[in-house]
C-alpha cells in the first residue's frame, strides 16, 4: 500500500509540475513575457522548495560567472522557460522523492 501512495504523490506532484508550464505556455505572449515567467517561477520554487533555493543560486553564479566573459544567459523565450522549469522539477524530484525518502529510513533505522 506504502508503494501505491508512493507512486500516486510522484504522479501527482509531477502532474502540477506539469500544469504549471503548460499553462505558462499557452499564456505566453512572446519575446518577455516577464509576469508569466515569475508566475513560473513562484510556482516552481514553491513545488521544489527548499531545493529551490539552490537552483536559483546556481543561475545567478552561472549569470555572473558567464557576465566576466562578456557572455551572457539565454534571453526569455519559451525555450528558456521550459529548461529552467526542469532545473526546478529535477531539484524538486531528487529532494522530494530520492533524498528525503532515504533520510527517512535512515532515520527510522536508528
Amino acid at each position: 500500500m506504502k508503494k501505491v501512495i508512493s507512486i500516486l504523490v510522484r504522479i501527482l506532484w509531477l502532474s502540477i509540475c506539469i500544469a504549471a508550464l503548460v499553462d505558462a505556455h499557452i499564456g505566453y505572449q512572446g519575446n518577455s513575457d516577464w509576469k508569466l515567467e515569475e508566475g513560473l517561477a513562484f510556482e516552481m520554487l514553491i513545488l521544489s522548495f527548499p531545493a529551490s533555493f539552490v537552483v536559483v543560486a546556481v543561475l545567478i553564479l552561472l549569470g555572473e560567472g558567464l557576465r566576466l566573459f562578456g557572455l551572457a544567459l539565454p534571453g526569455s523565450n519559451r525555450a528558456e522557460m521550459t529548461i529552467t522549469w526542469l532545473l526546478f522539477v529535477m531539484a524538486g524530484y531528487i529532494q522530494w522523492f530520492l533524498l528525503l525518502p532515504k533520510l527517512w529510513r535512515s532515520k527510522r533505522k536508528v
